[in-house]
């Protein structure tokens, strides 16, 4: 007999919980990860508790069984906690739209603008050793092929989960077939894998003309945005997900998914040499004008209460970088922050 498709989804839910709280009265929960991943989880605690759960997504709801998983998934919890509202975070209005379709609550608010803005960053004195960079995990779905013709460039990679061998193998293939990549990550020392701390990403950013965005489907990606505030120029393809909403034409392009096309775009935008405070400067605008709308989307939320005081003034105090903290399981979590019954609850 096949198991339920919800079913196979609630078991499959076993990665720490990724949330922050965004405040106690009116409850409102920002999460990440797995679609309503941290209602499911927090759910069963908080089921005679009034909570609103704002849900960013990673990956991009134009695909089906992502879709079709969430709707399921929405239909159950709103009938399991009446108590409990939802509103999945959009990156742009396509994806939106695509909600619309499954008559599912969204909001657009594209999850790049909670980067902290001050941990990339364009650092003087940092030679331009490499033509390109790409932060990008050892999947093919990433495309790294795509940067086959930029004489050098740089691969800030991470492994996910799992059997590593397959991921190693696949790294060695990009390293026989493209000898001008440099994986990043390799300690100069040892040639050993390590995972990179934001500074040192930065670093490696700021060691390179351009930042390569290659992916045909995923979310809003958040090295885009990560590039840019370092300064970098962006070379991207076409993609579904919302990282174009970042993409400012006059410090980026969008080409074919050709190799020659990357190339050729990669030594336009270098040998342009945009100041990168100017490349900066127009991210951070486009982060104030998103993140204006989150303030808006709380603010809503505080007038259904029946509460007036303005968010906007606590929104320094409330943000966090990616707006998600870690803090294991959901005891974890509502313990934190006084939210577990019989516990004494701070009111923010």
């Amino acid at each position: 007999m096949a198991t339920s498709p919800v079913l196979t989804y609630r078991l499959s839910i076993k990665e720490t919980l990724r949330c922050h709280l965004v405040s106690h009265e009116p409850l409102v929960i920002i999460s990440y990860g797995a679609p309503l991943g941290a209602p499911i989880q927090l759910g069963p605690y908080l089921a005679d508790r009034k909570a609103y759960f704002l849900m960013g997504n990673w990956w991009s709801f134009g695909d089906e069984r992502l879709l079709a998983q969430t709707r399921q998934l929405h239909a159950l919890m709103t009938d399991m906690y009446p108590l409990h509202h939802y509103v999945f975070l959009v990156n742009d209005a396509k994806e939106g739209r695509l909600l619309d379709g499954c008559g599912l609550p969204h909001y657009v608010c594209h999850h790049n603008a909670f980067l902290d803005e001050r941990l990339f960053r364009p650092l003087p004195g940092v030679a331009k050793t490499m033509d390109a960079v790409y932060t990008a995990r050892l999947s093919l779905f990433k495309r790294h092929a795509l940067a086959r013709r930029i004489p050098s460039w740089g691969l800030v990679y991470y492994y996910m989960p799992g059997a590593r061998e397959p991921q190693d193998d696949y790294l060695r293939e990009l390293r026989r077939a493209m000898p001008g990549m440099r994986p990043v990550n390799e300690d100069p020392r040892t040639g050993r894998y390590r995972l990179l701390s934001a500074p040192e990403v930065n670093k490696a950013y700021n060691a390179a003309r351009v930042g390569l965005c290659l992916s045909e489907n995923e979310g809003g990606n958040y090295a885009t945005t990560e590039y840019l505030l370092s300064g970098l120029p962006v070379v991207s393809t076409p993609s579904q997900g919302g990282r174009d909403v970042f993409l400012d034409p006059e410090v980026s392009r969008i080409v074919p998914p050709t190799a020659t096309a990357v190339a050729k775009a990669v030594a336009e935008l270098a040998a342009r040499r945009i100041p990168p405070r100017e490349i900066r400067l127009r991210t951070l605008v486009r982060i104030r004008e998103m993140r204006q709308d989150f303030i808006r989307l709380i603010e809503g939320i505080f007038l259904q209460e029946g509460r007036r005081d303005s968010f906007a003034d606590r929104f320094d105090e409330v943000f966090v970088h990616k707006m998600l903290t870690l803090p294991g399981g959901p005891e974890q979590f509502l313990a934190g922050h006084g939210l577990l019954p019989g516990r004494e609850r701070r009111i923010a």
